[in-house]
């Protein structure tokens, strides 16, 4: 990762999620004792698909990438009491988000996600899981259909956690994530890709 890199998302941007993070937790630890918050690092891989036409035949289809996650997980609010299929719990997620360029190029990509997580089967040894994030960081693809620079990040996945112990658990999922820039600095064709996450959380 570029020095200007580092210093465009882990200053400013660094600041706003640890900042955000030490409100959250605070709030969290107040409101619900002894849940704690939980951590995580997720590994995973993204394929370049073109759900537009006018992403078909470009750079931004080629993309594949290398995803490195550590985040912070909130627990907010527990649902029902275990007995329907959709009872569960809230999780709220504080997450830096790095992608390595594999395809076509060579880059790199940095940022910061919030996000929700629902965890259905409360005390069943495997829970599935659907998330959702939205973050803001900085793009250096290089690319012909995307502009570098200020960027924002989407995504939504499907999952599953299993339990290891009473403090770490693993974590796969399959995820689809959007990077752009919201037409503020063309081209701004998009970059979609479709993947899994495989992860370690601990308490």
């Amino acid at each position: 990762m570029s020095s200007n890199l580092r210093r465009r998302v882990c200053g400013p941007f660094g600041c706003v999620w640890i900042a955000l993070a030490l409100f959250l937790s605070g709030a969290v630890q107040a409101e619900t004792p002894g849940l704690g918050i939980g951590y995580g690092l997720a590994l995973g891989y993204g394929y370049g698909v073109a759900p537009r036409e006018k992403q078909r035949g470009r750079d931004v289809q080629d993309v594949q990438t290398l995803a490195i996650e550590p985040y912070l997980r909130l627990p907010l609010h527990s649902f029902g009491d275990g007995q329907r299929w959709y009872h569960g719990q809230l999780e709220g997620l504080l997450q830096a988000t790095i992608l390595v360029e594999l395809e076509p190029r060579s880059g790199t990509a940095a940022g910061g996600v919030v996000g929700l997580r629902y965890l259905l089967r409360p005390g069943a040894r495997l829970r599935p899981y659907a998330e959702g994030g939205l973050g803001v960081g900085d793009l250096d693809f290089n690319l012909s259909g995307q502009d570098d620079g200020v960027s924002f990040f989407i995504h939504t996945a499907l999952g599953v956690r299993y339990p290891l112990d009473e403090r770490f658990a693993l974590i796969a999922s399959f995820l689809w994530q959007h990077v752009s820039n919201a037409n503020s600095h063309p081209p701004n064709l998009g970059i979609d890709t479709v993947g899994f996450r495989i992860g370690l959380e601990l308490w």
